[in-house]
């Protein structure tokens, strides 16, 4: 089969160009220069700080009977120790990402949710200090029976309806007759896939410094992902009174909660996150220590405390049926999802976001249902909903197609959902088949021998499997102001955040394209809530939010430039019609050649040309289907004897509407891969069912992927007009990457070996007892 034909699927692949700019803060962080929160009590950073280390609990139930602290307090340079006894009375929050802060404020009561539930804190001089004093803490807990139901099957009494799932979507959807039209189909497929809860590992810990000053002012530095959202919870938490004149579109973010102006966050670099920073419980410890202790303090968890104090990707149970006609057209989809929550948060992942949008099919389906275990609360990671329901679906998918006798691949051509699936729009764009074309051409699809068990290389069986990747397109609003100086410069201003993606790039260079400036011209200011409202950096919907309001101000601030200097007599292009003047490089040109540099503008007007602009009011509601698209492809070998499976070439192509810079979007997109490949072989964090301790909490016991796990991973990029679904044209492509990774994987070891894998992770021993049952 050749798909060359169609010129549907025809697609130009984007290359990064020789001037495509790197990071602007990589120089930084190379030479060290680069400050992360862990980093303040250097000299020049809080010399007079503190530091705290909490205490977490070591059972999962029952209540504190009693707290020691009289060894704490006499061990050297102790400043104070912070219990539910002595911290402050914290009221109601709204946690906007669903998280346990809004049910489970921390050391306001001495009951125990869950095992390293934070039970207190202890504030030293200095770091030895705290850590020797917080062995010496004695705590005493009420006797409690165990408590096994910790794993999703023992939790399935505990099922309840969830109606609303991931950013707000709906969790029951139905579209047709999904039952009747199963009962009819000619062909079905009926499959359960299971998924094990695992940990975000970000290189950086969770971190915070907190400081109040002396007229009552609470200003905290953290790596986040929504500066604005942490400080409407500090702003509720401490019981300040609400600002209703501060300049945020908080009312079309967070409910019309305005913020404190006696609240002021700022969002330090981030080495990682990915959905693991936003609204976590130490947001509130460090406050809580500071107001004390009456001066600053610094929190940075340990590893192992990231697993209990930080979210986590939740266990899952999804129950899938499929039903095709014999021409391999799908007659029903449906769909039934079991998502784990915690003790606390109401935070449920969306695993069927994604499966009512990737195929042609009049009758679907979503149930979903969660179960509260006694664990802290599941949230926000990379993928979330998508990476899941799309292991599901595409292994499922290539369950149907093999039993119709059809090529993978022109099986998901024939089911190729021209419209949006579950409403009927129109796509802003959509290039999956030109993705599905240079991925395929790319790892060899077409030269495959397609029969089950059918290609070695040496002992190793090998196996190719493939799925479609999406992933939904949202824009929340944002605000930016941007600066014009008299001597030329810019800056861009807005609370967006770095957590290592590159953002910080890609809005200097939306400034200084939109102003016609150099990049060196321009200078962003970013990450405190005292400037424009940045909105959240989550969901893929980062560049697109925030750069259009960076856009927006900077055309606002272009077209008073040009009006102004056609109306100067002394400049050369007096007189001309400012439509028909362009900005680039730094100069003003004219159709008839003549030009003036802006720096020369600047400095005739003599004053600085200052614009802001609001932008995403309408929170992405779109005439449009709007989703990024693509196809991986995975090469697999598999040893027969001891069931190891190795990844020898991933290779993912992506269409992601208008891309800034290819430079970026590649590293993020093989970043995903990556964390698709860990998904789908090696991940999973263990518990002990009788204390519910997570058993695998730090990096020596957490499998990651490296190097040697997979041979060649690589993503090509192609070029796509989606300037009908926004005026700035981008979808963003930060999660799409690892969403159906572990489907490619998982149908290539089909291909290889005949087994189909419907657990994650994909390890050893499921491998060789999936040999032995096939035996």
């Amino acid at each position: 089969m050749s798909l060359g034909s169609d010129k549907r699927m025809q697609g130009h692949m984007i290359q990064p160009k020789a001037d495509t700019p790197r990071r602007v803060e990589g120089r930084d962080k190379v030479m060290g220069r680069a400050h992360y929160a862990g980093d303040f009590g250097s000299a020049e950073l809080h010399p007079d700080m503190d530091v705290a280390v909490a205490v977490t609990s070591t059972q999962a139930s029952g209540r504190i009977l009693d707290i020691e602290t009289a060894a704490v307090l006499a061990a050297p340079g102790v400043r104070g120790v912070l219990t539910h006894h002595n911290a402050a009375r914290l009221s109601k929050v709204l946690a906007t990402n669903g998280a346990e802060i809004g049910d489970l404020l921390p050391l306001q009561d001495d009951q125990v949710h869950y095992a390293g539930q934070c039970v207190a804190l202890i504030i030293a001089d200095t770091l030895e200090h705290a850590r020797a004093a917080a062995s010496l803490l004695k705590v005493r807990y009420s006797e409690v029976s165990p408590d096994t139901a910790f794993t999703l099957t023992q939790g399935q009494g505990r099922a309840q309806e969830a109606d609303v799932v991931g950013p707000g979507d709906k969790g029951q959807v139905s579209v047709g007759q999904p039952d009747e039209a199963y009962q009819r189909a000619a062909h079905k497929i009926d499959l359960t896939f299971t998924t094990s809860p695992h940990h975000h590992n970000a290189i950086e810990p969770g971190a915070v410094v907190a400081a109040w000053s002396e007229d009552g002012q609470l200003t905290v530095w953290l790596p986040t992902q929504f500066s604005y959202g942490d400080a409407l919870i500090l702003s509720q938490a401490f019981g300040f009174k609400q600002d209703e004149t501060l300049d945020a579109p908080m009312d079309k973010v967070l409910g019309g909660q305005p913020l404190s102006d006696k609240v002021r966050v700022v969002s330090t670099l981030m080495g990682g996150a990915f959905g693991g920073k936003n609204a976590n419980i130490h947001l509130l410890l460090a406050p809580l220590a500071a107001k004390l202790t009456g001066r600053p303090v610094k929190l940075v968890l340990t590893r192992p405390q990231t697993f209990t104090l930080m979210p986590f990707r939740g266990e899952s149970e999804q129950h899938l049926r499929l039903a095709a006609d014999d021409q391999g057209r799908l007659q029903a989809m449906i769909q039934d999802a079991l998502l784990a929550k915690g003790a606390g948060g109401q935070y449920t992942e969306a695993a069927g976001e994604t499966t009512i949008k990737s195929y042609a099919c009049a009758n679907m389906r979503v149930h979903t249902r969660s179960a509260r275990l006694d664990t802290g609360a599941p949230g926000w990671m990379r993928g979330p909903g998508a990476s899941l329901g799309q292991f599901a679906l595409d292994s499922a998918m290539d369950a149907l197609a093999h039993q119709l006798g059809i090529d993978p691949l022109e099986f998901r051509l024939r089911n190729h959902a021209d419209v949006e699936p579950d409403t009927g729009h129109a796509w802003s764009s959509k290039s999956l088949k030109a993705c599905y074309q240079a991925a395929a051409e790319r790892i060899g699809w077409f030269e495959r021998d397609p029969g089950v068990g059918s290609m070695r290389s040496g002992r190793a069986l090998v196996g190719y499997g493939m799925t479609s990747s999406l992933y939904p397109v949202l824009q929340l609003p944002a605000a930016a102001r941007v600066i014009l100086n008299v001597d030329g410069q810019a800056r861009a201003q807005s609370a967006v955040h770095e957590m290592g993606q590159g953002m910080l790039t890609a809005m200097t260079q939306i400034a200084a394209e939109g102003l016609g400036l150099p990049l060196a011209q321009v200078t962003l200011d970013w990450g405190d809530t005292s400037l424009p409202f940045g909105s959240m950096t989550v969901g893929s919907m980062g560049t697109l939010t925030n750069g259009s309001a960076i856009a927006e101000a900077a055309s606002l601030v272009r077209k008073k430039l040009l009006a102004r200097v056609v109306n100067d007599a002394a400049s050369p292009l007096h007189g001309a019609n400012p439509d028909e003047l362009e900005i680039t490089a730094g100069r003003i040109h004219a159709p008839n050649a003549e030009s003036q540099s802006v720096a020369e503008v600047m400095a005739r007007i003599g004053e600085p040309i200052s614009e802001t602009a609001m932008t995403g009011q309408t929170f992405g509601q779109s005439p449009y289907g709007r989703s990024a698209f693509g196809a991986q492809f995975a090469k697999v070998l598999v040893d027969p004897d001891t069931g190891h499976v190795q990844v020898e070439r991933l290779i993912g192509a992506f269409a992601g509407g208008r891309i800034i810079n290819p430079l970026l979007v590649r590293s993020q997109l093989i970043g995903g891969m990556v964390w698709g490949i860990g998904q789908a072989l090696l991940e999973e964090t263990l518990q002990d069912q009788r204390s519910g301790r997570w058993m695998t909490a730090s990096l020596g016991e957490s499998l990651i992927p490296t190097n040697a796990d997979v041979a060649e991973v690589d993503a090509i990029i192609i070029e796509e007009n989606d300037t009908r679904g926004s005026p700035l044209g981008i979808k963003g492509l930060g999660e799409i990457g690892i969403v159906g990774t572990s489907a490619a994987i998982a149908n290539a070891i089909f291909h290889a070996t005949g087994q189909r894998l419907t657990a994650l992770p994909m390890r050893l021993d499921r491998v060789l007892l999936g040999q032995q049952a096939r035996a």
